[in-house]
Parts: C-alpha cells; structure tokens; sequence
C-alpha cells in the first residue's frame, strides 16, 4: 500500500477514535426529587415540570441525548449516584466537602439561603440571635450541614426534617422557631401560601463556603467526558437565548441580581463582608487576635495582624489577596505610614497590586493605630 494512503488511513482512524471517546452517551439519566416546585415536581397529569426539568430536557436536546429521569430521594443521591442508579444528580449546590467525593458542573444559576420564622419575631442568622432556639433544616442538603456546623455546637437545637411539608407543619405548630431554607423554595411553598401570611424572611440573605454559591449538577469523579459536554452544552443554551427564556420563567431577576451578605457572629450590626455579582465588599478590618483584643507591640505587629485577618476574610466570603481591586488603609498617626507601607506590601503579588486610598482618622474604634477595607473579585 503506497505511504500516502497509509497515513491517510491512519488519520481517519485517530479521528474516528477520536470522535467515539468524545461522544455524549445516548442517553444521560438524572436523578431527582419531584417534590420542589418550582425547581421539580410532577403535575396533575403526573409529568414532570419545573425549572431543572427544562433545563435538564433543554441540555439534553442541545447534546442530541435521551434524558431519563430517575426518582430520587434527595437525603441518599450521592450515594445513589456512586452505586450508578443514574449519571447526573439535578441539582445539587457544589460545597467543598462535597467535592471531596463527587465532581459537579458550572452552576446552573445562583443560590440564596435566609432564616424563616414568625412576623416579628425579631430573629436573625446569627448565633447570637439564635442561641436557645429550634431551627428546622431539610437532610441531606447543604443548610443542614452548615447549621449543625456553625449553629448547634453554639446552643442552637438543629432539627432535620425529611419533607418541606413535614417541616412547614413543625414550623406552624410552633415545634421549631424558624428554618433555613432555599429563598425561592420557601417562598413557593410557605410564604406565598395563605397559610404562610404570619411568616416572613428573618435578617437577609447570607453566604457561607458551606452552603455554596449556585446551583449545578454534581456527577462521579470519574465522568469528566459527561462533565465538560454538559459544561459546554449550558454555555451554549445561555449563547443562543434558550437559557434565559427557561429561567426567567421561575427566577425573578432579584434572585440574580441581589447580594449575599456574611454576617458576623458577634451580633455587631453589619456584614463581615457583602458580595454583590463578582464584587466582594469587606467591612474595615482591625488588628485583632483570636481573644479578640488588638495585637500589642506597635504598628508593624497590629499591620501584619490585621492582614492576617484581611486574608481570612477575603477566603472566607470566596476571594484572596490576589484578586483584591482597591483597599483602603485608615491610620490613627501619619507617622505609622512607612511601617504600614513595608508590612502591606508583602500582602499582594507585585504584578498585581490593587489601587489604594490612605487616610488619617483622628480616632479609631478601640484605639486601634490601623484598619483596612477593601473591594475584590469573587474566585469561586
């Protein structure tokens, strides 16, 4: 066979393999818990409806695959998932401890958590507000995991319940003081209800690493051809139009659109930080030790504290030194300016330093000689 055709046989066979590895299998099947309006659920005729059903149909149309859709109770998905009663959890939010385990996709679009409890009752997302008090949580999702987490070794009672209904009804009965819930979740199935007219959100929307910032698809570790063709199939939905046109149907623009607040534990009356879109706003920082008092020794030892504490806040609220885009240093004495300016420096990458604003304040809160705030990009 002459040399020519030798290679050329050859190419098409690299090309066919090629393309066999790559190709989306025939048909992707979704586990799911039809029991979450607007997000999934089965109507009168029993199909199933909702936004992650036409968001799943709509990416499985744009793959050329067959979807299946599995029931699934939500509290054992992943374990469903590893023992391949399906190929795809829809949806899961993408936590740290869970991708220890599984793998996920881009999210889907954005997650929202806030506290629901009676009109008036006063309570706020913090362990200060909630000490002493019954918080009700779905199992097996992220809210359980950060309220058992953060709240229940502080004094709050943590109770996991297996169905919204089953909590709204413990909520109503009085059994439980509030819940932590998805905000769009529990806006359909208790605040917009004639029986929910005597509850309503309790303090803002928060984030925390532990709840995750979106909602996405979460997939075995080992699925990585499936993970990029559903990552590259969304980008396509959103590209041409089709994206938008599903969600807009069940997301009201504040739920994209709105910020995320990181409260504070100590019950002062601000956010440790604010994310509003991709922009992180940090509260002032000051020179604080784990005891909670400034640092002694100076301006160089309460500098290096408080952008010890800087960097804690900023991977805290899901950002670091290295995306920061402005800071700005308050000073008690403009003589501590050359010292601030030697600890501050080592804090940033030299190719990347943010834009920065010095001031001297005459006094600042607790005597302190320093404090910083800044603005940065959220990485995650």
């Amino acid at each position: 066979m002459p040399l020519l055709k030798i290679l050329s046989v050859l190419s098409l066979m690299v090309l066919t393999t090629g393309s066999v590895s790559s190709a989306v299998e025939p048909q992707i099947r979704f586990g799911v818990e039809a029991l979450v309006p607007p997000f999934e659920s089965r109507n009168n005729r029993g199909e199933l409806v909702g936004l992650n059903i036409e968001l799943g149909n709509a990416l499985c149309a744009e793959l050329k695959s067959r979807c299946v859709w599995v029931d699934q109770d939500y509290a054992t998905n992943i374990e469903a998932l590893e023992a391949n009663r399906f190929d795809v959890i829809m949806p899961m939010t993408a936590t740290p401890a869970r991708r220890e385990r599984i793998d996920f996709t881009e999210n889907l679009y954005p997650l929202s958590s806030r506290l629901v409890a009676r009109e008036g009752s006063g309570l706020q997302p913090t362990v200060a507000s909630l000490k002493g008090k019954r918080v009700g949580v779905l199992a097996g999702t992220s809210r359980e995991a950060f309220a058992k987490a953060r709240w229940a070794e502080s004094g709050v009672t943590v109770r996991s319940f297996q169905f919204n209904d089953q909590l709204i009804a413990s909520l109503q009965a009085g059994e439980i003081d509030a819940t932590l819930q998805d905000t769009i979740e529990i806006s359909h199935a208790l605040l917009g209800q004639p029986y929910g007219r005597d509850f309503a959100f309790a303090g803002p929307a928060f984030n925390d690493p532990m709840l995750g910032d979106g909602v996405a698809m979460a997939l075995r570790k080992s699925d990585t051809a499936l993970r990029d063709n559903l990552n590259a199939a969304l980008e396509r939905l959103k590209q041409n139009g089709q994206y938008p046109l599903i969600t807009q149907r069940y997301l009201p623009p504040v739920a994209v659109n709105s910020p995320h607040y990181f409260l504070n534990d100590e019950g002062l009356p601000f956010s440790d930080a604010v994310q509003v879109g991709e922009t992180i706003y940090l509260s002032g920082v000051l020179g604080l030790g784990a005891d909670g008092e400034l640092v002694k020794g100076g301006i160089v030892p309460q500098m290096t504290q408080t952008m010890e504490n800087l960097r804690s806040a900023l991977r805290l609220s899901g950002s670091s030194l290295s995306h920061v885009a402005k800071c700005t240093v308050i000073l008690a004495d403009i003589k501590d300016f050359s010292a601030m300016n030697t600890v501050y420096r080592h804090y940033f990458p030299a190719d990347r330093l943010p834009a920065r604003t010095t001031f001297v304040a005459k006094a600042l809160v607790l005597d302190a000689r320093v404090e910083v705030e800044c603005l940065a990009v959220a990485t995650r």
